[in-house]
């Protein structure tokens, strides 16, 4: 496959050459004909190049993950989810942890907090379709299939119910349609500032058709690796370089594809259905709430500081703090938890709010506090 792109950089050497230094004179037209042809030649020699070393890319980063343990296929029916699991085969508790929209690097970055509990129970990550390891597929996301996918990949891998969920984000949505449909399977649940439902919700924005088949085009072709630096982060310095060549590779390989082009245009569906079929229940459930979490002023500096530390790590320009803002935010999140939140959590049933006011990605940020929260849930499970 090396040969490859010098295959095309002679053969495109040798069009320019009969191009331009032919001895028949030719028109303007002609010229400017042969002008553009030559471009074109160009740009599928650079496309050429740039889809074979992002294969060869992709394999090599793949094996690493493999000989890092990551890699165990699991068959849903028609496509494949991975399932990387560590800890205490045979512990207490089976946690499955389930990541935010996009974020296929779950299983890396989320070991801060977990490994502080993998002795005594077993921690499982299983990639949605499209994230990480897992297949791709044209299947429409719907919640129904997410969560259908998630229970099959587990018991297929041998992994029985009850679960401890640990959901992030738009991971919370998952948790809550599965524990409604299925609260026999599920012990417990920790939302890591989960996304909040109020009947009416809408996540984001969905972009145009064409913009999204340009992503995947573009991801396809391997342009996604040209520019990787400009939207993958580099994990907290806490994390070893090993784990940041991993999260990396992990966040490479998905990009922009089928099933998360799907997972985005259904998310407020996925939303709205899930809202209608909630049913308060009696499963244990606690809600760490760290975007509307804030509650004093020195909290959002603190995370203030502690973000632009992260944009300047990736050489990106920091955010400046201003009181005045900080001040409206501190109005706006006691607002937001009393209209929305609350009431979300009531129509849950059995859930108890935790404040840990910070970042979105609150376990990077905190993850001693996140692990010990989780920790004394367990605790509380067990006894």
């Amino acid at each position: 496959m090396e040969s490859v792109p010098v295959l095309g950089i002679l053969m495109c050497v040798c069009l320019l050459r009969r191009f331009f230094y032919g001895k028949k004179k030719l028109s303007k037209g002609k010229i400017v004909l042969r002008v553009l042809l030559g471009l074109l030649a160009v740009l599928v020699v650079f496309l050429a190049v740039v889809f074979t070393v992002n294969k060869i890319m992709l394999s090599k980063e793949k094996q690493m993950l493999i000989d890092a343990g990551y890699y165990n296929p699991v068959s849903v029916g028609d496509y494949s989810l991975n399932v990387y699991k560590y800890g205490n085969e045979s512990g207490k508790h089976n946690i499955v942890a389930i990541s935010g929209m996009g974020v296929s690097d779950f299983s890396v970055d989320l070991q801060l907090v977990t490994d502080q509990f993998s002795d005594d129970n077993q921690i499982i990550f299983v990639d949605r379709a499209g994230y990480g390891l897992s297949d791709d597929t044209k299947t429409p996301q719907t919640v129904e299939q997410i969560v259908n996918d998630y229970r099959t990949a587990l018991k297929n891998d041998g992994i029985e119910a009850p679960y401890v969920l640990l959901p992030h984000s738009i991971g919370g949505i998952y948790a809550n349609y599965w524990v409604s449909e299925y609260p026999d399977e599920i012990e417990g649940i920790v939302f890591l500032d989960g996304t909040q439902l109020d009947g009416g919700t809408t996540v984001e924005e969905e972009n145009s058709p064409l913009g999204y088949k340009m992503e995947l085009a573009a991801c396809k072709l391997g342009l996604y690796r040209l520019v990787a630096d400009s939207y993958i982060y580099p994990l907290t310095e806490d994390h070893t370089e090993d784990e940041q060549e991993l999260s990396f590779a992990l966040k490479l390989r998905t990009g922009w594809n089928y099933a998360l082009d799907s997972e985005n245009a259904l998310v407020n569906e996925n939303c709205l259905k899930t809202w209608n079929i909630m049913k308060a229940n009696d499963v244990p459930k606690v809600y760490i709430c760290s975007s509307w979490g804030y509650t004093t002023e020195e909290e959002i500096v603190e995370d203030v500081d502690w973000m632009n530390a992260q944009l300047a790590r990736a050489g990106k320009e920091p955010i400046p703090q201003n009181p005045e803002i900080a001040a409206k935010l501190l109005e706006s999140c006691a607002e937001a938890r009393e209209e929305t939140l609350i009431p979300y959590m009531e129509k849950m049933g059995n859930c108890e709010l935790i404040l840990l006011g910070g970042d979105h990605f609150i376990f990077q940020q905190k993850p001693n506090e996140c692990a010990e929260i989780i920790m004394n849930f367990l605790d509380g499970l067990d006894n």
